[in-house]
């Protein structure tokens, strides 16, 4: 092989098309553009065999290293983590005794002076929102670190700030945003 094909490039695409023959320079201005890193495939012209752009210092000389892994979910979830679940076994506890409280109420008679159509539209509400928002947060306590959950989570702090459990919410949900809650549920930034 003559000198010139020696420092010239082919690169294999995530398309499995062949790109190239290039110089050292075009790789390195791929890469800074972000259309190859550093485990993109690559070989000198006439060889057989691939090599991972990482595999070559040659051409990657003066290109920064690879991106750092991201870290590891730690295996310890916060301690927001545990005050969640207790947040949302006592909004589901709350939420369902409500809803049976009014079924049971409905069917009595209660002797006081009460607007009977006031009263249904009432109890209907109660039981109306209260059986799917019980199932809700019930749900919400067994949620594992998946990023969606995160989400969820600050709904469900969310809802729970509308009411009376405004104080409670408002610490947990200081905690809920806090970067090391974030990276327990995998939930990037």
């Amino acid at each position: 092989m003559d000198d010139s094909l020696q420092t010239m490039y082919e690169v294999l695409g995530v398309d499995g098309q062949r790109y190239g023959p290039e110089t050292a320079d075009t790789i390195r201005s791929w890469m800074q553009s972000g259309r190859l890193n550093h485990q993109s495939l690559i070989r000198r012209v006439g060889e057989t065999g691939w090599s991972t752009l990482a595999e070559l210092p040659e051409v990657t000389q003066s290109m920064p290293g690879p991106p750092p892994l991201p870290s590891p979910t730690p295996i310890q979830p916060p301690g927001v983590i545990l005050w969640y679940k207790i947040y949302c076994a006592a909004m589901a506890l709350m939420y369902m005794l409500l809803a049976v409280g009014f079924l049971v109420l409905r069917s009595m008679d209660l002797g006081v002076e009460v607007d009977p159509d006031e009263f249904q539209v009432t109890s209907t509400i109660m039981i109306v929102f209260g059986v799917p928002l019980a199932l809700f947060y019930f749900i919400s306590c067994f949620l594992t670190h998946r990023g969606w959950h995160w989400i969820w989570g600050v709904i469900s702090i969310g809802i729970g700030m509308t009411g009376c459990c405004l104080p409670a919410c408002i610490p947990l949900l200081i905690f809920w945003i806090k970067p090391e809650t974030k990276a327990w549920l995998n939930r990037n930034s």
